[in-house]
Parts: C-alpha cells; structure tokens; sequence
C-alpha cells in the first residue's frame, strides 16, 4: 500500500492558511502522485500516440498542442486508464476525500496530467 508519507512534497505546491480542501488534496494528493508517475504517464501516452497511427509524429510542431488536448477531449478509454493510474496510489483516506466528488478531481487530473504532457512534448519524441 502506498503512503503519503513516501511521496515527494512540492514546494510550489504547499497549503496557505485558507485554502479551500480541493486545493489541499490537489496539492499534498494529486501533484505530487502524477509527479511521481511522470514516466509512466509520459510512456503511456507515447503508447496511445501509436497506437492511433503515430498522426501526431507526423503533424507540425505548432498543432501538436492542440492535438494533445484533443487527445484528452475525446479519448476516454485514455482518460479512464489514466485515473485509475492516480487512483492506485490513493491511501484509503484519500480515496474517501477523492470519492465525495470523484469528477471534479477527475477534471483536474486531466488538467494537471495534460499540462505535463505538453510541457513535456520533447520527451515523447524521445520515446519513438
């Protein structure tokens, strides 16, 4: 089982008096568990680019942004394969936080996974 006390802390990500508990979990939960993914989830994204063909190694640098973001408008086998990735490294706690309102925290997964990857879009390259 994992612990939370085993995962990195984000400096960027530490909790000021008043914020909201959302934010809280996004910060000591979700960031630093998909900071510690960061290969698997780059490696499982590079599989679903090939998997639809490799399009995106062949189109533009400047479309490929939007392609990504695409990716995580419409894929939703991705989308759910890539939950169940963050979810797997809940603690028993966090998952009861996380299941009060598992979509908007499933929004923000999204979010904070789809920023990685297109911050990150050199390292995909690098993976073909």
């Amino acid at each position: 089982m994992n612990k939370a006390e085993d995962r990195l802390k984000i400096p960027s990500a530490e909790i000021k008096i008043g914020t909201k508990e959302i934010e809280a979990f996004q910060n000591e939960t979700l960031r630093p568990i998909i900071k510690k993914l960061h290969s698997l989830l780059l490696n499982h994204f590079s599989v679903l680019l090939f998997t639809k063909k490799s399009e995106y190694f062949r189109i533009s640098e400047d479309k490929k942004g939007h392609y990504i973001h695409s990716i995580f408008q419409t894929e939703n086998r991705y989308k759910s394969e890539l939950k169940g990735m963050i979810i797997g490294n809940f603690t028993i706690q966090e998952y009861k936080v996380y299941s009060f309102n598992p979509r908007m925290f499933d929004k923000r997964i999204y979010s904070i996974v789809e920023e990685r990857i297109l911050t990150n879009q050199s390292e995909l390259d690098d993976l073909r």
